[in-house]
């Protein structure tokens, strides 16, 4: 099965670091999207569509965050 998300090789390959927090850091200045690790040890998760659209050249659309605050409005 094919995963969605880039490996750690290839985002090693993108941001030329073996570090989770440096990865995090190189994607962040340059405007990617990007979900950061949830432990420690863990990577960053980029999909490989939008990876694939950025380096093609063209402006992907950014993944939209999910808004759960109608959960929590009102809640007291």
């Amino acid at each position: 099965m094919h995963n969605a998300l880039m490996s750690r090789q290839e985002l090693c390959g993108l941001t030329g670091t073996v570090q989770p927090k440096r990865m995090c850091a190189w994607l962040e200045a340059r405007g990617w999207a990007h979900e950061s690790p949830a432990r420690r040890g863990d990577i960053p998760k980029v999909l490989r569509a939008y990876r694939d659209a950025r380096l093609s050249g063209a402006q992907p659309e950014r993944p939209k965050r999910a808004n759960y605050s109608f959960m929590t409005t009102g809640l007291l």
